[in-house]
C-alpha cells in the first residue's frame, strides 16, 4: 500500500506497511500538525560542523531533546553561531528526516535566548506607536538655534556627563547645563527617567531642550529605553528631546520617538550648543549689514534735506518772478482795455456826429419843402380871385398839412434819438462782453490757472524748467510736480508716446 496524503490508521490487522510507508505517514502527520515556522528555546549540545558548512546540534531542556540542523545557506544570513551549553532561540520548520526516521528542526535563524523576547517586545511597541502615527518625521520638533539652558538626564556614573560638559564648555561657556541624575539601567530606571521628564523638567524656567544620554551596553542594559511608558513621556515633553543612548548600532524606542537621535553624548553637545565663534561671526555680519543699511538711509535723508533746502531758498525768487509776470500781464491787460475803451469812445462820438448831421439834413429838407410850398402859396392874387372861398379852404388845408408835417418830424426825431441811445447801449454792452471774454481768456492762458482744475505742472528738478514736448524727461530723472500748496518729487520709470486715441 502506497501512502498518499493522510493515512488511514483505522486499518485491518492484515494490512502490512513497509518501513518507508510508515515513516512517510509519520512525517506527514508531524509536518501537518506543526505547519510554518516554530520558535524553540533550549540549550545547545553536541554541536558539530561538517566540511560542507552545515551545523548539526541537539536542543534540550531539563527533560527532552530534539535534533537540529543549521544549513550553510541559512548561516550566511545569521552572524550568530552558538557553542555547546548556550541557551538559544531557534526559528525554523519541524520536519522528519526519512532515512533515519528522526524528527528534527531545520533552523532558519538563531539568536541567544532572552534577546528574542526583547526583540519581539521591541517590535510590538514600535508597531503600536507607528500605528498611532507617533513616529512620523513631520511630528518631530526643530531644535532651538540658540539655546540658553539645556537639561541633561543621565547617570552621574561614567564619562557621559564629563564628555557632554567638556564639549559644551569648549563650544559656548554661556550655555547653562542642568544635570538631572537618574538610573539608566536595571530596575527603577524607567521610573527615574519618567519622573525627571514629568516632575523636574517642568520646574525649570526658560528651558530650551532636554538630552537623554547613556553609554553603550547590552540589550538588557539598554532595555529601559524601549519602554512604551518612557516613549509616551518623551512625546509629551514640552521642549525638544535629543536621544543619545548607546552607540550607532544600538537603536531604541527612545531614539525613534525623540526629536533628534545622535550616536553619542558628545555629538548631542555638538548638535545643540552653537559655537561661540560662529555666533560672533553671525553677529558681526548682522551688525555690518545693519550699519550698511543705516548709512544708506542716512545718505538718502541727507540728500532729501539738501534738496528741500535748495527748494526753500529758490521759493522767494520764484515768488518775485511770478509777481513780476503777473504785474506785466495786468499791465498788458489794462493797456488793451484802455485802447478798446478809447476806440469805443471815438466810435461813439463819430456815430453821434453822423446822427446829428442826418437829423439836421432832414430838417433842412423839410424846411426847404415848406418854404417852397409857402412860396407857391404866395403866387399872384389873380390866380385865386375866381373863388375866394376856395383859397380860404386851400389855406386852411395847407396850414393843417404844415402842422401835421411838423408833428411827424418831431416824432421821427424822438424815435431816431431813442434808437440811437438803444444802439449805443447795445454796442457798449457788446464791448463790455468782449472785454470780459478777453479778460477770461487772458486769465485762462496763464499756466497757473490749470492748477485750480486739478492739473499739475512738471519741472525738471536739476534746473527747474518746465517739462514740454521739446524737452521730454528721460528714464531715471527726478521731476517736481507742483499742485496748489504742494510740490512733489517724482522719479521717471519710463517715457511712452501717447497718440491721443487711447493707444
Amino acid at each position: 500500500m502506497k501512502a498518499t496524503g493522510t493515512l488511514d490508521f483505522q486499518n485491518d490487522i492484515r494490512t502490512v506497511f513497509t518501513v518507508s510507508e510508515l515513516t512517510e505517514g509519520i512525517g506527514l502527520a508531524i509536518e501537518g500538525a506543526f505547519p510554518g515556522f516554530l520558535h524553540v528555546e533550549g540549550e545547545v549540545s553536541n554541536l558539530k560542523e561538517s566540511s560542507s558548512g552545515h551545523a548539526y546540534f541537539t536542543l534540550k531542556d531539563s527533560s527532552s531533546q530534539i535534533r537540529g540542523v543549521f544549513f550553510r545557506g541559512q548561516r550566511r544570513n545569521d552572524r550568530f553561531l552558538p557553542r555547546d551549553g548556550d541557551q538559544v532561540l531557534a526559528t525554523g520548520r519541524l520536519t522528519l528526516y526519512r532515512p533515519r526516521g528522526e524528527y528534527q528542526i531545520v533552523v532558519h535563524a538563531m539568536e541567544p535566548a532572552g534577546i528574542g523576547k526583547f526583540f519581539l517586545e521591541f517590535r510590538r511597541v514600535q508597531h503600536k506607536l507607528q500605528e498611532e502615527g507617533l513616529l512620523r518625521a513631520d511630528r518631530k520638533r526643530p531644535l532651538p538655534s540658540y539655546p540658553f539652558k539645556i537639561a541633561l538626564v543621565t547617570s552621574l556614573k561614567g564619562a557621559v556627563v564629563w564628555d557632554f560638559l567638556r564639549i559644551a564648555e569648549s563650544r559656548n561657556p554661556s550655555v547653562s547645563i542642568v544635570i538631572l541624575p537618574v538610573r539608566v539601567q536595571g530596575e527603577g530606571a524607567v521610573e527615574d527617567i519618567v519622573d525627571a521628564l514629568t516632575q523636574r523638567i517642568p520646574r525649570l524656567e526658560a528651558l530650551d531642550a532636554v538630552v537623554i544620554a547613556r553609554g553603550g551596553g547590552s540589550i538588557e542594559d539598554l532595555w529601559p529605553f524601549n519602554s512604551e511608558r518612557l516613549a509616551r513621556t518623551i512625546l509629551s515633553c514640552p521642549v525638544p528631546v535629543v536621544s543619545a543612548v548607546g552607540h550607532e548600532t544600538n537603536v531604541t524606542i527612545a531614539d525613534l520617538v525623540s526629536d533628534l537621535r545622535v550616536a553619542t553624548p558628545s555629538e548631542a553637545a555638538e548638535k545643540l550648543v552653537p559655537h561661540s565663534g560662529e555666533l560672533q561671526r553671525r553677529i558681526k555680519g548682522a551688525f555690518d549689514r545693519l550699519t550698511h543699511v543705516l548709512l544708506n538711509e542716512l545718505r538718502k535723508e541727507n540728500l532729501r534735506y539738501f534738496r528741500a533746502r535748495d527748494r526753500l531758498f529758490l521759493w522767494p525768487h520764484q515768488i518775485v518772478s511770478c509777481h513780476q509776470r503777473r504785474e506785466r500781464s495786468e499791465g498788458r491787460l489794462i493797456s488793451i482795455v484802455e485802447r478798446k475803451n478809447h476806440a469805443f469812445s471815438m466810435e461813439r462820438q463819430e456815430i453821434h456826429q453822423r446822427l446829428e448831421q442826418t437829423v439836421f439834413h432832414l430838417l433842412r429838407q423839410k424846411r426847404a419843402f415848406l418854404e417852397k410850398t409857402a412860396s407857391r402859396i404866395k403866387t399872384p392874387y389873380a390866380l385865386y380871385v375866381l373863388k375866394r372861398e376856395r383859397q380860404e379852404s386851400l389855406k386852411g388845408r395847407l396850414q393843417a398839412n404844415i402842422a401835421r408835417v411838423f408833428s411827424v418830424s418831431s416824432r421821427s426825431r424822438e424815435g431816431v434819438q431813442e434808437r440811437l441811445v438803444k444802439s449805443m447801449s447795445n454796442r457798449l454792452e457788446e464791448f463790455r462782453s468782449i472785454h470780459r471774454k478777453l479778460t477770461e481768456r487772458l486769465q485762462a492762458a496763464t499756466p497757473f490757472s490749470a492748477l485750480e482744475k486739478g492739473f499739475a505742472i512738471l519741472f525738471h528738478a536739476h534746473d527747474r524748467t518746465l517739462v514740454s514736448p521739446a524737452r521730454l524727461p528721460h528714464s531715471g530723472e527726478i521731476l517736481l510736480a507742483r499742485i496748489p500748496g504742494f510740490e512733489i518729487g517724482l522719479e521717471v520709470r519710463s517715457v511712452e508716446t501717447w497718440t491721443g486715441d487711447g493707444r
